[in-house]
């Protein structure tokens, strides 16, 4: 009988699995082909990584160079330094989704644009991988959250080591910039606070996965 319901419960985690694989490949789909904030499109496109049903989710503001090219986010320096956070806090890294808010290479003069309109990527994301908790990464990672908040909710501000709540249940933890913490000694120590508060709500609420 054991069994039976342990293939079951395989067999409908697979069918969910893959429906959201399948979602997240249209989301990527159709952050290729935006052209929102400009007349062409951006070659330069990252889309998130990860586990699309995870039950964490890290978003920071924008990417680093090394994940432009790859076109990948938490790719390169911004990724390792959060396996290693997984490694040092016992957690399994292939089970957590991250993602960029703003998609595609953009200049600082028109990044406010940029926010609002991948806010709406940021919201599909979520949507598809529907996380019981999220790691905001920096303050214009942050304020994003105010654009897809249900009326309801609380505003979302940007005070490291504040914990939120986003559409009624997903708790949303605000911490510092990640790149910034690699310059800065004070957003580095707050930052691995709150890497530490993350992993520590997340053993307790963490769901079996299968894949």
């Amino acid at each position: 009988m054991e069994k039976s319901v342990s293939n079951d419960f395989k067999e409908l985690y697979k069918l969910y699995y893959d429906k959201a694989e399948y979602e997240m490949n249209e989301i990527r789909s159709d952050i290729k082909g935006c052209n929102l904030c400009f007349p062409e499109n951006s070659k330069i496109k990252v889309f998130g990584s990860g586990h699309p049903m995870a039950d964490l989710f890290i978003v920071k503001s924008t990417f680093t160079k090394r994940e432009g090219d790859s076109n990948i986010a938490f790719f390169g320096k911004s990724g390792n330094a959060i396996k290693k956070s997984c490694e040092k806090l016992n957690y399994d890294y292939s089970n957590l989704y991250g993602t960029d808010v703003v998609k595609c290479f953009v200049s600082e003069e028109i990044r406010e644009r940029c926010f609002k309109n991948c806010s709406k990527f940021l919201k599909l994301e979520i949507l598809t991988c529907q996380p019981k908790l999220i790691l905001s990464m920096g303050e214009l990672a942050t304020r994003t959250f105010n654009l897809i908040r249900m009326e309801d909710d609380e505003e979302i501000e940007f005070y490291p080591g504040n914990i939120y709540t986003l559409w009624l249940e997903i708790k949303v933890l605000v911490t510092n910039d990640l790149v910034k913490s690699f310059y800065d000694l004070k957003a580095k120590r707050q930052l691995w606070n709150d890497i530490q508060k993350f992993f520590k709500m997340a053993k307790k609420i963490e769901t079996p996965k299968d894949h």
